[in-house]
Parts: structure tokens; sequence; C-alpha cells
């Protein structure tokens, strides 16, 4: 079993044979961790705010959720804050998300047999998730970073987390992956922060456009490391709408 790093997007390859872990920390992926989390049972994803407003057209009751350079577009219900979503109560609702950088990433993993959506919050779920489907299925593992810039460029943020995942799967104990040269650089360079979220993200360009936008709470609610146990996963449903779902592991 391999397993990758993918800085952007567009390296993912060989899609098909591969189980999927999406990461748009700060903060997609960690905005449905935790619409998940607190009870959501279903997340349609837009790649763009105008698709998003479409589909929501159709389907009244729906959340309209997601930001346009970080904050709410006009006319949407919510943000794209996962500490705001942490103090809500979900449960059986529906939400339409779109945001710049993670659902585009999300829509690009959707050739993906796999797709699990992945942060700091559900890591230890997540990972070990994506390890028993690839054993399971004899697939490789990658681990597919939102980037900045619609995708199109390497961001700090990301690439810690997907170090944390990776370091993750290298130190538990039975069959270990063996990690590509972006899988051990993006280790490397979650080890040179001793682990600590805080920092890194503070060091990210995105990070500090957050602080700037006074919203620094979310980089010290994305950098909390296994709060919840929920494993979103992405579907394609038979009208052709990405869908994402979980269930708690345990059950």
């Amino acid at each position: 079993m391999r397993l990758e790093v993918a800085f952007t997007p567009a390296l993912l390859t060989d899609a098909e044979r591969k189980v999927c872990v999406v990461i748009d920390v700060l903060r997609a992926t960690s905005t449905l961790v935790t619409m998940f989390g607190r009870g959501l049972a279903e997340a349609l994803v837009a790649e763009t705010v105008d698709e998003a407003r479409r589909l929501a057209e159709a389907r009244p009751g729906y959340l309209l959720c997601g930001e346009e350079g970080s904050l709410p577009p006009a006319g949407f219900d919510y943000g794209n804050s996962p500490s705001e979503f942490d103090g809500m109560d979900l449960t059986g609702r529906r939400a339409m998300l779109a945001t710049t950088n993670g659902t585009g990433a999300l829509a690009r993993a959707a050739a993906c047999p796999v797709v699990l959506v992945g942060a700091l919050l559900n890591l230890g779920a997540v990972t070990e998730v994506a390890m028993g489907e690839a054993s399971s299925a004899g697939l490789d593992i990658i681990v597919l970073c939102a980037g900045r810039d619609y995708g199109t460029s390497f961001n700090l943020d990301d690439t810690f987390c997907a170090g944390a995942m990776v370091d993750y799967m290298l130190s538990r104990e039975g069959e270990r992956p063996k990690p590509s040269n972006e899988a051990v650089a993006a280790r490397r360079i979650y080890r040179s922060y001793r682990g600590s979220a805080r920092t890194a993200f503070r060091e990210a360009d995105h990070g500090a456009s957050l602080i700037t936008l006074s919203l620094g709470r979310d980089l010290d609610f994305c950098a909390q490391r296994d709060r919840f146990a929920v494993v979103p996963r992405l579907e394609r449903g038979s009208d052709g709408a990405l869908r994402v779902v979980a269930r708690d592991p345990g059950d």
C-alpha cells in the first residue's frame, strides 16, 4: 500500500486506484466535520457560490453555507466557520456548502472510489477508516490538500495537517503504507513544528488573513485534534449531485 500527499488538487493522478482523504483544514473540511459532529444529516457540495444558490432554490429547508473571501456571501444563512457551527444543534438538518478551495477539491477527488473528509478534528478516525478501506480493497491512499488560490498553489496549513496524518499512519502498529517523497516532506514539516498546529496556522498565509478578518478563533478551533469521531464521506447521488454523509466509525 502506497501513501501519497498531493499538495494541490491538480496533482491527483490515477484516481481510480486511491482512497482519498481531502483536507481544507482552514476551514471547509473542518466545517464539515464539525457540522456532522453536531448531527448534520447531509451536505451538498457546490464548487461555486452561484451553483450553491441554484441548488438551494430547488431544495427548501437546506441551510445555505459557504464563503467568498473567507466571509459569508450575500443571502447565505451561514459562513464557513467551524467554531460557529460547534455551538449549534444540527440534528437531522441538511446543508449546502460552497467555498473557495475546499469544495472544489472535493469535486476533483470525486473520481476516486472512496473520498473521505479529513481534518485535525477527526484525524484518528479518518486515518483509521482510510487505512481500513485501502487495505480491504487493495488500493493506495492519497491525502489531498485543497491548497490556496482556487486550489492552484501550495499552502502550509493543509500540508501540516497532511503531515500529521502521515505521521499517524507511519507510527501506528500493524500494517504501514510506503510513503511517497511528498508524504515524507509533509511529515517533516509537521514534525518541524513539534506538532503545534496553532503555530503552523498562524505562520500560514491563510491563517494570517483569517486573523486580519477577526476570524482567529477558527484557527484555534481547527487546531484541536480528535475532537470528533465522525468520518464524512463523499458520494454522487443519482441526480449527479455531490453529497457528503457521515457515520460514527463505531456504529
